[in-house]
């Protein structure tokens, strides 16, 4: 056999592993714009805004129970005030004292009783009253994952029973005065019922924004560990390592043409 003819073939198989490792080579080069890349951000991103709008949503939440709770806070004062004038009056019951004057103490207390109501807002939105026209009769908080609801209180219809009890009222009339007085106290035991539901609407707010926070954490730790990875230079060492490895088994197959070569040239 032609030796010009084997150096030939030996020189054919040394340009083998080149040109597959230009192929691989070309073919390793992974861009972030790669697809799979491209799903993650993408998966990211939604994720984060997701996370993002939960916990303004939250915020929105715990201030809107904050605010109604500190309008039922001076409302119960208020209520507090009108319970004091009418024990005054049933303390010292006497003619010296002016019935209508009295009364007239009571309902200044109530008109800023229900002025309290409509200026506890939020956003433009009354917490503590209800308009003739709203058609929402509740407080909703939603997010992706949970939703919260409450409804609605309307607390200047407790301004209005009390003015219409004061009003109907006989407060010489022991009986009548001490009357006045328990649906006053019934009127801040409901506002006291009220502000607990608000506390605990609150409560419920904080635990969930809570985890929120926790999982906007974990993923920006996730998202900060994978921007350590270079993928492209990853996927291209392993092609190359690969490509190292095949030329290593072609160096030993040519080898092992060589050798038979020059057994036949010798036999």
């Amino acid at each position: 056999m032609d030796v010009n003819s084997i150096n030939n073939n030996i020189s054919n198989l040394n340009n083998i592993p080149q040109r597959q490792a230009q192929r691989v080579d070309s073919s390793a080069k992974v861009q972030d714009k790669d697809e799979f890349l491209r799903i993650s951000i993408n998966d990211y991103n939604n994720k984060r805004d997701e996370l993002s709008a939960s916990l303004q949503a939250f915020n929105e939440g715990i201030g809107i129970s904050a605010t109604a709770k500190n309008g039922l806070e001076s409302q119960k004062e208020i209520l507090t005030n009108v319970k004091n004038i009418l024990k005054n009056l049933q303390e010292n019951n006497s003619s010296e004292i002016n019935k209508n004057e009295a009364k007239n103490e009571i309902n200044k207390e109530l008109l800023n009783f229900k002025e309290e109501a409509f200026q506890s807002k939020y956003k433009n939105e009354n917490l503590l009253a209800v308009d003739d026209y709203e058609e929402n009769l509740s407080i909703t908080i939603s997010t992706k994952e949970s939703h919260f609801a409450i409804d609605k209180p309307n607390t200047p219809q407790i301004a209005s029973q009390i003015a219409q009890t004061v009003s109907k009222a006989d407060f010489n009339n022991t009986d009548a005065l001490q009357a006045t007085i328990n649906v006053v106290e019934n009127s801040t035991n409901l506002l006291q019922n009220l502000s607990d539901q608000f506390t605990d609407l609150g409560n419920k707010l904080e635990s969930s924004a809570i985890t929120s926070i926790q999982e906007q954490i974990e993923l920006s730790n996730t998202n900060r560990a994978n921007k350590g990875i270079n993928f492209g230079n990853e996927v291209m060492d392993f092609s190359k390592s690969n490509v190292n490895a095949n030329l290593g088994y072609l160096a030993v197959s040519q080898a092992n043409i060589v050798q038979a070569q020059s057994v036949r040239l010798l036999s």
